[in-house]
């Protein structure tokens, strides 16, 4: 009797074992559910236990993910930018193959023209005196070798005509003095005209006059006559002017391919006038011959790296794109400016007959042959920002490969590391990236 008993109550139990299997359960969905939260989308800071709508835009609540929940891992390689799902559709795409080859490149190069800085003389004053007369009265005025620039009195100039004079006349035949006393004046700046002209008319001069030993357009020493080029690019208005015969006139502004014109000052006059009293070495003209300029150009330091010497150079104006100018790369010079690498590329341009400004924009044209080197066509390269990709082919699907890229030219990209000769590569790397794959994943390196 006891027996029967107990088998009847363990029979109970097991009959009730999957009752309370579900109430667990159901009670563990419960806690799970409490435990949710939920936020609206357009106002995080809306947050319930339970389903609803938002107060303030009256959308409908979203669970809230857990902070603590994990985010999908990747390896370090290259390997998500392709779906696996997509390997036999892609395997199917046009290749190619790296070539070890030579190739023609032309570069392009913005520049301007400015004034030949060897060309630029100063005249200073020799001696000390005060500016009679002066026979230029403005900026660029033109001016030939051995034109009169401006009449002078010099006490000093004076008193070195009295000591020839006097040894002309009363000690003639010493002519080791004679000769030290012209050649005096001749270090003042008088010319052998003067000097004899002294002495045959046997009278000094009160007021000397001063030529130009240089042809070219004379200029305030405090005029900053060439434009200068900047790494930033920038324009600015163009300009010609007059007096120059074709070499800028009465302004140096103009359009600058890299950069703003230095400004000009004091361009209304000299700041040398009549009546002045001048000291011995004190600037008062500049002199520019304008009849062989430069054209200058800022250039990528890749770029600047295949350009030497001699390089032949085509030169054209935007203003006139007709007229071209054979001339040939003179100096290559490295430059650090605003933080920026570049170089500074300087061609030789022969003023007379051609229509050349100063400031004027020019666009120079040469080529180059790069060394051996694989090569492929460019759109077989992604460029991701830190890291250039190409997608390999092997054994019938593409695998993303890392590669270092030099040069660019042709609508070729240079190979320097990651591809050998004999590899196949997807012709068009940017169709193997499906958009989609690239989900929020964690940094496997923390």
């Amino acid at each position: 009797m006891r027996k029967n008993w107990k088998n009847k109550l363990i029979g109970f139990l097991i009959l009730l074992l999957p009752f309370s299997l579900t109430a667990c359960k159901d009670k563990a969905e419960g806690e799970a559910a409490h435990a949710m939260e939920y936020t609206c989308p357009m106002h995080p800071q809306i947050v319930q236990d339970k389903p609803g709508s938002c107060p303030i835009c009256g959308m409908d609540l979203v669970a809230k993910q857990s902070a603590s929940a994990p985010a999908a891992a990747v390896s370090t390689d290259l390997n998500y930018l392709l779906q696996p799902a997509n390997e036999i559709v892609v395997s199917s795409i046009r290749t190619t193959q790296p070539m070890q080859k030579q190739v023609e490149n032309e570069v392009t190069l913005s520049g301007v023209v400015t004034y030949d800085t060897r060309r630029q003389y100063v005249i200073p004053a020799r001696f000390g005196g005060r500016i009679e007369k002066l026979y230029v009265q403005f900026n660029y005025q033109p001016v030939r070798k051995g034109q009169k620039l401006y009449d002078i009195y010099s006490p000093e100039l004076v008193t070195a005509q009295k000591e020839l004079l006097y040894l002309l006349k009363n000690d003639p035949g010493n002519t080791a003095l004679i000769s030290g006393a012209r050649q005096k004046l001749r270090l003042l700046g008088a010319t052998e005209g003067q000097i004899n002209q002294v002495a045959r008319s046997g009278k000094e001069s009160y007021t000397f006059s001063v030529y130009s030993p240089y042809n070219g357009y004379v200029l305030d020493p405090a005029v900053t006559v060439a434009p200068t080029a900047s790494p930033v690019p920038a324009t600015a208005s163009s300009g010609s002017g007059d007096g120059m015969g074709g070499m800028g006139g009465g302004s140096a502004s103009g359009t600058v391919a890299s950069g703003p014109a230095s400004p000009i000052t004091n361009s209304q006059g000299f700041a040398v006038r009549e009546g002045m009293y001048v000291t011995t070495g004190q600037s008062l003209l500049k002199v520019i011959d304008a009849s062989q300029v430069w054209a200058e150009f800022n250039v990528a330091s890749n770029v600047a790296s295949q350009l030497k010497r001699g390089t032949p150079l085509s030169i054209s104006f935007n203003q006139l794109p007709d007229e071209t100018i054979q001339s040939s790369v003179h100096l290559v010079e490295p430059v650090y400016a605003a933080g920026e690498n570049f170089a500074q590329v300087r061609a030789l341009l022969p003023a007379r007959g051609n229509p050349i400004l100063i400031g004027q924009v020019i666009t120079g044209r040469t080529t180059y042959s790069t060394g051996f080197s694989l090569w492929v066509p460019k759109e077989a390269v992604l460029d991701l920002g830190t890291q250039s990709v190409a997608f390999l082919k092997v054994n019938g699907v593409f695998k993303p490969t890392s590669v270092r890229v030099g040069q660019r030219a042709d609508g070729q990209a240079e190979i320097v590391s990651g591809l050998k000769a004999e590899d196949v590569i997807a012709a068009n790397a940017q169709f193997l990236v499906d958009s989609e794959s690239f989900i929020r994943v964690a940094d496997t390196n923390r």
